[in-house]
């Protein structure tokens, strides 16, 4: 981590009190909610809109999550970049109510192409998300509790995992799925109010750096890809954080379907397990192993990182309790094992790897991380699985499929373990 001196602690407290800053957090767990409800939702009604529509497995993985994954990933290394040299907060409020119109308008599509033009739209809007509020949360947060406060943010994502389950669930169960997007559309324009009234941005560098690297300009974009080029210990974390990003959103995305083929759970039950193992047991695990970080790297920094992979291995297990258990209460509880170990790796890669990226670089930095793992979270996951769903012939096979791409999690676990000795052990430190 970069050490800032009187002057940049100083700057930095000049953002508000203690109080102020926990409230400023609270306001963007809530703008993410609303982030991570509008992503999810489609996975909640894959079976509802795969029926209207007459869709088969590999047709429904692309219209729900490749139409967005791919729009996100072209869109966020310019928005990264909007965000090292705009007012973040006020971009923020303008993309909030952009993918939360979107997410409405999905409810109004009449057949494939409509539907999927409104999840482009989600997508684009949505890609400014991360690189804008990770920057923000790290200049608000002094380095000592930095992972606490982010794996808190993280909270964001149970939470909205949450409401697109249980509510999404049970308002499609009742009065179909398109009254579920126009509902789950609606809260954003008012959190974007709410953002742009009580929620001020943050100094750049915040208690890093000195006061005067606001004046700096924002590097190029060819100079952000050197430091990645020359920074191995980024690029293993970068690829092995999108790989458990490609399983979370391939597993959660097809995970109602596996309930509803292989133990023939209704669509408001199959809701209320998203809910509750996707959303609310797992917004324990990031502020719980934000916690647990921060005390262990006092003591050797290396932890940060080992805390991910040890989760990952342990999230492998659940989810194959899960996929090939006969007993549905064995199967359920899997899953939410599986969602809870493998919900905290995005808050501490995030955190560790903003605090080792230059001041001025950060928000494209962090484009760069969410273009791979948006990529193939959700431009090749939930796809790869409904294609190889079809390849071990459809149906209950969902078993398989879902088995393949939980597999990946060993591939993540070595390229965490690899990157963190490039990363600690020849660390490039930021500007």
């Amino acid at each position: 981590m970069v050490e800032g001196g009187a002057k940049a602690s100083a700057a930095g407290e000049d953002y508000g009190s203690p109080a102020y800053r926990w409230y400023a957090l609270f306001v963007l767990i809530l703008v993410f909610a609303c982030h991570a409800m509008d992503r999810g939702l489609p996975g909640v009604l894959v079976e509802p809109i795969k029926a209207d529509f007459g869709l088969k497995d590999s047709q429904i993985g692309l219209i729900t999550s490749s139409s967005y994954g791919i729009a996100f990933a072209l869109a966020v290394v310019p928005m990264g970049m909007l965000s090292d040299r705009l007012n973040r907060r006020n971009l923020l409020a303008v993309l909030l109510i952009g993918w939360s119109l979107c997410t409405a308008l999905g409810g109004f599509a009449r057949n494939f192409w409509q539907l999927a033009a409104a999840r482009i739209g989600v997508g684009i809007a949505e890609s400014g998300g991360m690189p804008i509020s990770m920057p923000m949360v790290t200049d608000m947060f002094p380095a000592r509790s930095r992972t606490t406060a982010i794996g808190i943010y993280y909270i964001n994502s149970s939470l909205g995992a949450f409401l697109a389950g249980a509510l999404g669930g049970w308002v499609a169960q009742h009065y179909g799925w398109r009254i579920a997007f126009m509902l789950v559309g609606a809260p954003g324009v008012l959190l974007a109010i709410l953002l742009l009234l009580t929620v001020r941005e943050p100094r750049r560098g915040g208690y890093e750096a000195p006061v005067d690297v606001e004046k700096e300009p924002a590097p190029p974009l060819s100079e952000v890809i050197a430091f990645l080029l020359r920074s191995p210990g980024f690029l293993c974390i970068i690829v092995g954080s999108a790989l458990v990003s490609l399983v979370s959103v391939a597993s959660g995305m097809w995970a109602g379907s596996f309930f509803i083929r292989i133990h023939h759970l209704s669509l408001t039950e199959v809701g209320l397990i998203l809910g509750l193992g996707g959303g609310l047991f797992g917004a324990f695990a990031p502020p719980i192993s934000g916690y647990i970080a921060d005390r262990l790297a006092g003591r050797d920094e290396r932890w940060t990182l080992r805390v991910v992979w040890i989760s990952l291995l342990v999230s492998l297990s659940a989810g194959l309790v899960m996929l090939f258990s006969p007993l549905v209460a064995l199967s359920i509880a899997g899953y939410m094992l599986m969602d809870f170990f493998r919900s905290s790796f995005a808050a501490l890669t995030f955190a560790e790897l903003m605090g080792h990226s230059p001041v001025r670089m950060r928000g494209t930095i962090m484009s760069f991380i969410q273009m791979m793992s948006v990529f193939m979270a959700f431009g090749v996951g939930p796809a790869l699985v409904g294609v190889l769903s079809d390849l071990h012939g459809g149906g209950a096979a969902i078993r398989y499929a879902l088995r393949d791409a939980v597999m990946l999690l060993l591939v993540s676990v070595a390229l965490y373990i690899v990157g963190s000795r490039f990363l600690y052990g020849r660390r490039v430190r930021p500007a």
